[in-house]
């Protein structure tokens, strides 16, 4: 207690002046001191933000925004370890949430999207594992112009969701990268389409592709057999992880794995990570057994290939059916 007078630099004061008082073999509150609490008042400003946001949207976002500015992250960080203030600390959360919901509404009335990317920017430093702030912040910056921006963000947060805890893009997140790629096509001229579709152009090595890009490329390169009669096949490389692998090191075997396919497949040559095991590989214009062979070739140069294997291949022709269910 002495500790915590000298803190609150209240060693020489009365008690009428102190903020706690020792009565009865009791520490208690001064109840005589105005004390504002901002826990308090970032409750107080949310509930006036609600009440004025039909009325006054004006006041309402003045209210949403500083209640924003008053949280600065967890409740009682310190206090980790203490059950009694989860509840206590996911309540403070929620309505931190609650207020960027409310002030991206109002901002979007406005097409104040700066503010939004500001407000996105701080939340995501808070809370990064909120998927809304991110697809706020992507929506924010399509609506300036800010394309690279937002496809930069798109692809950091995939990767991140995907390493940090081996999950997929949502539906949502597809939807963002459909509304990205559409924004690439806004073209008016050949010479800028010429310019777009020549840009970044890697044609050393294979093709990387997220699986629903690579569903596409499957269904045109049916088409083509179909027209052509020309065969293709679709392997399935399947890592077989061990219980002991950490979640690093899975991910590590998996980007090694990416690397060896992109340096030594053809240049025509497609593939994805369809799941956290299997890589799927299209070959045009090859049969079974070669594309087998090929593969095979290429885990001879992968120092983990023991624990990567051929999983399935499937030659299609024109009048033939895929039979990976249910990959594709």
């Amino acid at each position: 207690m002495h500790r915590l007078r000298q803190t609150l630099q209240e060693d020489s004061k009365n008690d009428e002046e102190t903020t706690i008082l020792y009565v009865n073999g009791y520490y208690k509150w001064n109840a005589q001191i105005e004390l504002i609490l901002d826990a308090d008042l970032l409750e107080a400003l949310l509930l006036e933000g609600n009440l004025l946001k039909s009325s006054n949207p004006e006041l309402a976002l003045e209210s949403y925004l500083k209640a924003i500015d008053l949280y600065l992250g967890d409740y009682l960080p310190e206090c980790a370890d203490q059950h009694w203030v989860f509840p206590i600390r996911n309540q403070y959360r929620r309505l931190f949430v609650k207020a960027i919901y409310s002030a991206i509404e109002l901002l979007k009335t406005q097409s104040n999207y700066d503010t939004i990317i500001k407000l996105c920017q701080k939340a995501i430093k808070i809370d990064i594992y909120e998927e809304s702030f991110h697809l706020n912040l992507m929506d924010a910056f399509l609506a300036i112009g800010e394309q690279r921006q937002a496809f930069n963000h798109y692809q950091y947060i995939t990767e991140f969701y995907d390493r940090e805890m081996g999950i997929k893009p949502s539906d949502e997140m597809k939807a963002i990268y459909k509304k990205l790629l559409q924004t690439q096509q806004s073209l008016y001229t050949e010479e800028d389409l010429l310019k777009v579709l020549e840009a970044n152009v890697l044609i050393e090595n294979a093709f990387y592709c997220e699986p629903d890009v690579f569903k596409s490329i499957y269904e045109l390169e049916r088409r083509r057999s179909e027209r052509s009669g020309n065969d293709f096949s679709i392997g399935v490389l399947k890592l077989n992880f061990s219980l002991k692998d950490t979640l690093a090191q899975r991910d590590h075997r998996i980007r090694l794995l990416k690397e060896l396919l992109i340096t030594h497949l053809r240049k025509g040559d497609t593939f994805t990570q369809w799941n956290d095991q299997q890589m799927v590989i299209l070959l045009p214009g090859v049969d079974k057994v070669i594309t087998e062979k090929v593969l095979k070739r290429v885990l001879e140069q992968e120092v983990h290939a023991p624990s990567v294997s051929v999983h399935q291949i499937d030659s299609l022709k024109a009048d033939s059916s895929l039979n990976l269910n249910p990959l594709l």
